[in-house]
């Protein structure tokens, strides 16, 4: 416990707004005294307390803050604005953008020492390598500040992909809480306990047919328990589950449902649905609408052009409650959260309609 405090309090040390400017102060600093161990006229003071060479430095470090703080604000302005481009591109941008930066920032520091060394010190070497844009004096100095922002670069790209980490971290928590929900939803415990009711019955008519039941049920929820931490698996296991729960919804209801699939070979093997999608959209199906035996509800499931198409007549239930569309809701969500896509909803008079993508196996 007294670990994990210290931890904590030592990340908050480090994270702090005081620590952080303490530390570019440090920094600044240190670039500044080898800056000034190039320039032939601070070569005779190294070691010794001169004011100018002081002087210098506290400029070097105020400008260089300035500098500092204005790249992070410029990379979050930039990273904002070009966010719509390839990574490559935003990378040339950024960089491209802290090089004529880096390159003003040199300027502004030569021109304002140099002014400084003339009014203050009477000494014009730091002009005349400004006026004359001389190697000794703003090419280094853009060498340092340029270290200064690649330094920078570096914070803010991994502050990025720390930030990028965390939210893959909650989208992989939140598929996995959505897929959990989607599933334990999926099989309303009413259906269970209306597949034990119909199963007392059956029992006392055919021990066969009550055999059979009792072994569909079981392959339903062992699908459920099996599947529930799968992204996705293949029509043709999610066609092997509909079978077994259309058996128990065919006794159930005395044959009124009528179901047809006509899905090509290939999207069979090759293609991928989230568990249980189909089986939630015919179940969708009948829970709203009317059938009986002499005028039963046909669900048809057919692929065209990457798509499951699944379609059913509107017969609308008399009934009060307003339809929740939680399992709608429930089917897009997990296609957001495992594929990025989307399905479509539409609706006319007469026929009811629900598009989900065929997802390619990897």
């Amino acid at each position: 416990m007294s670990t994990s405090t210290d931890y904590q309090r030592r990340e908050q040390l480090f994270n702090s707004r005081v620590f952080r400017y303490l530390f570019r102060i440090g920094v600044l600093y240190i670039f500044s005294v080898i800056f000034k161990s190039f320039d032939l006229s601070f070569i005779h003071d190294i070691g010794t307390f001169n004011l100018r060479s002081q002087v210098f430095s506290l400029y070097y470090v105020l400008l260089g803050l300035l500098v500092w703080e204005g790249a992070i604000r410029l990379a979050r302005m930039l990273d904002k604005r070009i966010n719509h481009l390839r990574s490559t591109a935003r990378i040339l941008v950024l960089t491209g953008t802290l090089i004529v930066y880096g390159v003003l920032a040199a300027l502004a520091f030569g021109f304002v020492y140099g002014i400084t060394d003339r009014l203050f010190f009477q000494r014009h070497e730091a002009w005349n390598s400004f006026t004359a844009l001389s190697y000794n004096m703003l090419a280094g100095t853009f060498l340092f500040y340029m270290m200064i922002l690649a330094f920078n670069g570096i914070i803010f790209y991994y502050n990025g992909w720390k930030e990028y980490q965390l939210q893959t971290e909650r989208l992989m928590r939140e598929n996995i809480q959505a897929k959990y929900d989607a599933l334990r939803n999926q099989i309303d415990p009413h259906f269970f306990f209306n597949s034990l009711s119909v199963l007392t019955n059956l029992v006392y008519k055919s021990a066969d047919l009550s055999a059979d039941y009792i072994t569909q049920l079981a392959k339903i929820y062992r699908y459920i328990l099996d599947k529930k931490f799968e992204n996705l698996v293949s029509i043709q296991t999610e066609l092997d589950f509909l079978e077994s729960y259309l058996f128990l919804i065919g006794i159930r209801h005395q044959n009124s449902i009528r179901f047809t699939a006509a899905i090509d070979e290939r999207a069979k093997t090759h293609g991928m649905v989230p568990p249980a999608t189909l089986q939630m959209l015919i179940e969708n199906a009948i829970k709203h609408n009317r059938f009986s035996v002499h005028e039963p509800l046909d669900i048809t499931v057919k692929s065209e052009r990457g798509f499951l198409s699944i379609t059913n007549p509107i017969r609308k239930k008399i009934s009060s409650e307003a339809p929740s569309g939680i399992g709608l809701e429930n089917i897009r969500r997990r296609y957001e959260l495992s594929s990025g896509q989307t399905i479509e909803v539409s609706q006319s008079d007469e026929i009811f309609t629900v598009r989900i993508p065929i997802i390619d196996q990897p």
